[in-house]
């Protein structure tokens, strides 16, 4: 764009560039948008020239990121001008600022139409770029006609044809009707005889588009396709401009053999065998070198030429090569080719007889799982999924096992669920089976759903060799001093149902096996007890003769159970107390476990019915995760709530009722104190907290009556508003300023100050609202300063709950001193993951967070964390959406 003589655009563009922070550059952008605002309202005395020069700075504006939401009528009437500097701009400018449904568009079809079939090329190329770009419905009713003439008319030089053909794709895209695809077949294999590159290539863009949705009925241009890559593959009569690194104009065989895969097969023997010699051809002479640009290209038509070969089925020679080729990919240190190789490599699993090929690589794949890089070891882990089978299932799944420890937590959901599908698919025999899915349970309880257990009780009750091996084993895993939960599960109801199995053996006798499972009982869940009474029940059914302390022990459980919280527990309590006191009918009611009926595996059928995860959509997944967690920087936001109240201004901070007080084991000389910030910002949790202000009347606030909590009055506590859990405590309260001498606030009131702002970096987002919308969905942003984002992804289950902060710097230099640590309330038992103390510069870290609820409470934990930036320190504490109806899960009445 010619921008010499314009001065006043050369200083705005000069004065912007000479601006030493964001503020002053958006002081600078605003005036010149006033400026400009001003002008455009007095457009009579604007001259072309000035027009042209305010529309070339509103561009410059729009480019750097702010919105420019008005002068749209004065950009579009310079489409209209008869000179081209002032027409240019405007085609130039509206393609950026404004879109297909913008109703200024609507203005100027008519004037793009008339240069559209005018005989002045330069125009016809603006107006062919603007409706390539921008060109919606109503343009290509309009002008689709005139564009296909353009393309097919011999006397337009290339320029014009190749622009009306990406110009006919956009209206084509928009309005598929615009083609009619009886008259387009024969032009379109006309057109792919063209011997221009540059109209070529953009032909063979329309022509993907066209064969994607029909590729019926260009038929006849298959044979052309063949020959375009004959001629490219022999490089005969390719200029040089379209020469990229030795390789003939890569962009145009890509879009070939796409074009391609669009058609079922190829019958014709000669173009069948011509195109399977310019594979092999494409095949033998690509490597890896040095040249990352010339990788790029010639890479990017060998795994075209893969999904090719793979879409027409070629013989397994050909197939062989290909394989051996992805296995030279795998080994190489550049991590973009390694990845490549995997996933061409998992492509390469649907065809068949290829994965006894595949296979001669495991050794190289495995080592993939180990790779720095997560999504090549996503990529790793779903081909050895699909390469595995019988012969080497023992090996992949212990490889799986291992990889468990050191895994991310993105991956072990995913990990474990395949390593459990592999080793019931594949196992050898049942007991190989149960050790690898105990081992499962043991390393990665959290993970593992209880699908995976429930199949594991399902295989040992169906079969009787096997309920001995899986009762000694789950007999040992309890003899850990550290058990998940599952594995309490998994290993109380094998040995409630087969532990007698075990009387022979040492340290198997009935009392030890409810001496070691009664250790656990304190520290589980309500289904986990539910499991272990049922146990208790079944050894005091097989102990043989009766132990009389063993039980009065379990009676005394069962008795202590009777008045228990969950109504499941307590019903079972109730039942197996009356039916130990019965003797012999003990012994019929609690007979051993039927077979259960054959069906098909829940795994399986997961498996199954889950989507399935191609090497596309995994890629395209991680793609958006990345973008959506990455941090960008955002010009600094005035307070979204208003101005900040003054500094130790007292406010009256609304508090929930003490219902549950006396469930919990919180002192009543501690108070829990809510205190808004400024902006919107983090609510900071403080204990024994002293308001300590200038003498003034004091009056004492009796704590409520206790009294027991009703079941509406949990209800209510529960469908309440947020707010911080506060023991029946005297708290005392401060006349704030506004209020009079004889006005009392009455109800669950209390005082809390709100602190000084220290922090010379304010968020810029509304904290209080990101608070509020994490309340009900398990990701987003928690906190956003123009330094740090930090974004929080939370899974929940049962009253276990795994959090993940995302810390991401948005600077070019690195955050130090980076410190952070969760105040958990007295109900919250919160593991947090080593914090490191350096962020680097466009990078981001994630911190693991373990929650267990155990009991339940209003409080709310939080996050106090700090960095510094340069001389700037950054404190703040935020509150964590770690609530009690996180840990809620539904039930089916019946």
């Amino acid at each position: 764009m010619a921008l010499s003589g314009m001065r006043g655009l050369s200083v705005f563009i000069s004065d912007i560039r000479n601006c030493h922070n964001k503020e002053q550059e958006r002081l600078r952008v605003d005036k010149e948008l006033g400026n400009i605002r001003t002008r455009f309202k007095n457009e009579k005395g604007l001259s072309h020239y000035e027009k042209k020069k305010y529309v070339w700075k509103m561009l410059y504006i729009h480019m750097l990121g702010y919105d420019v939401d008005f002068g749209h009528m004065e950009t579009v009437s310079l489409i209209s001008a008869p000179k081209y500097p002032e027409k240019q701009v405007g085609y130039i400018v509206t393609s950026c600022l404004l879109n297909e449904n913008n109703d200024f568009l609507r203005m100027v079809i008519n004037t793009v139409r008339n240069d559209i079939i005018g005989r002045n090329e330069t125009y016809q190329c603006l107006a062919l770029t603007m409706v390539g770009n921008i060109g919606g419905k109503e343009f290509s009713e309009s002008l689709a006609p005139d564009v296909q003439k353009l393309l097919i008319s011999s006397s337009c030089r290339p320029v014009v044809r190749k622009k009306a053909a990406l110009c006919l794709l956009r209206l084509y895209r928009k309005n598929p009707d615009v083609v009619n695809i009886d008259g387009w077949s024969d032009r379109m294999a006309q057109l792919l005889d063209e011997r221009d590159l540059g109209v070529l290539t953009s032909v063979m863009s329309l022509f993907v588009s066209l064969v994607s949705n029909n590729a019926e009925a260009y038929w006849n241009c298959l044979p052309k396709c063949v020959r375009i890559l004959e001629r490219m593959a022999r490089n005969q009569d390719i200029p040089q401009e379209y020469t990229y690194y030795g390789i003939p104009s890569p962009w145009l065989q890509v879009k070939a053999m796409r074009a391609l895969q669009y058609f079922p097969t190829i019958e014709d023997p000669s173009a069948r065998r011509a195109l399977f010699e310019v594979l092999q051809r494409i095949l033998m002479g690509t490597d890896v070198v040095k040249n990352v640009n010339k990788n790029n290209a010639s890479h990017a038509v060998l795994f075209e030429a893969l999904a090719l070969v793979m879409h027409l089925d070629a013989e397994k020679e050909m197939m062989s090569q290909c394989v051996a080729l992805l296995g030279k990919f795998i080994a190489v240190r550049e991590p973009n080719i390694r990845y490549l190789g995997l996933e061409n490599m998992s492509r390469m699993l649907l065809v068949t007889d290829v994965q006894d090929i595949i296979k001669r690589h495991q050794a190289q794949i495995i080592t993939s799982l180990k790779d720095p890089d997560i999504s090549i070891r996503r990529r790793a882990l779903d081909l050895l999924y699909g390469m595995c089978d019988v012969t080497n299932a023992k090996e992949i799944v212990e490889e799986l096992l291992q990889y468990l420890n050191t895994a991310e937590f993105a991956m072990r959901e995913e990990l474990a669920l395949k390593a459990a599908i592999l080793a019931e698919k594949f196992a050898p025999n049942l007991s190989w089976y149960v050790d690898v899915i105990l081992q499962l349970i043991d390393k990665a309880g959290d993970f593992v759903s209880d699908d995976i257990w429930y199949r594991v009780v399902q295989f040992v009750t169906n079969n009787e060799d096997l309920q001995a091996y899986a009762a000694a084993k789950a007999r040992e895993y309890l003899d850990k001093p550290a058990l998940h939960e599952t594995m309490v599960k998994v290993s109380a109801y094998l040995l409630g149902e087969y532990g007698h199995l075990l009387a022979q053996r040492p340290s198997c006798s009935p009392k030890e096996l409810f001496t070691i499972i009664n250790d656990r009982l304190p520290t589980v869940s309500s289904s986990t007890v539910a499991i272990i009474i049922s146990a208790y029940a079944k050894i005091l059914m097989h102990t043989q003769p009766p132990d009389a302390g063993l039980q009065q022990q379990i009676l005394t459980i069962f008795k202590k159970h009777e008045s228990y919280i969950d109504v499941e527990i307590q019903q079972r309590a109730v039942e197996y107390f009356e039916l130990s006191r019965k003797g012999p009918a003990l012994a019929d009611v609690l007979a051993e476990m039927p077979k259960f009926p054959e069906r098909e595996s829940a795994l399986l059928k997961k498996a199954e019915d889950a989507e399935v995860d191609t090497a596309e959509q995994s890629a395209i997944k991680l793609r958006s995760q990345q973008q959506s967690s990455s941090a960008i920087v955002v010009a600094a936001q005035p307070p979204v709530n208003g101005p900040a109240p003054a500094a130790n201004h007292l406010t009256l901070v609304k508090m929930p009722s003490q219902n549950i007080a006396e469930e919990s084991n919180v002192s009543h000389e501690e108070t829990a104190v809510e205190a808004p910030k400024e902006n919107g910002a983090p609510v900071e949790v403080q204990r024994n907290v002293e308001i300590i202000t200038e003498p003034a009347p004091v009056s004492k606030v009796e704590p409520p009556a206790s009294r027991p909590a009703s079941q509406a009055d949990l209800l209510a506590d529960l469908l309440g508003p947020l707010a911080i859990e506060g023991p029946p405590a005297a708290v005392e309260q401060i006349p704030a300023q506004g209020l009079e001498a004889n006005q009392s606030p009455v109800g669950d009131l209390a005082l809390a100050t709100l602190e000084d702002q220290s922090n010379s970096v304010q968020p810029i987002v509304n904290v209080e609202e990101k608070f509020n919308i994490l309340c009900t969905k398990d990701s987003g942003v928690l906190y956003e300063d123009p330094n740090i984002q930090i974004g929080l992804k939370a899974e929940w289950r049962a009253h276990h709950g795994r959090l993940i902060l995302f810390l991401g710097n948005k600077n070019t230099s690195p955050l130090l001193s980076l410190r952070a640590l969760i105040l958990p309330p007295s109900h919250f038992k919160v593991e947090l993951s080593s914090v490191p103390d350096t962020i680097p510069p466009r990078a981001q870290v994630q911190i693991p967070v373990e929650v267990t609820n155990l009991r339940a409470s209003r409080d709310v934990a939080v996050l106090d964390f700090s960095y510094k930036h340069g001389a700037a320190l950054v404190n703040a504490k935020l509150r964590l959406p770690i609530l009690l109806h996180k840990f809620l899960q539904p039930i089916t009445l019946s």
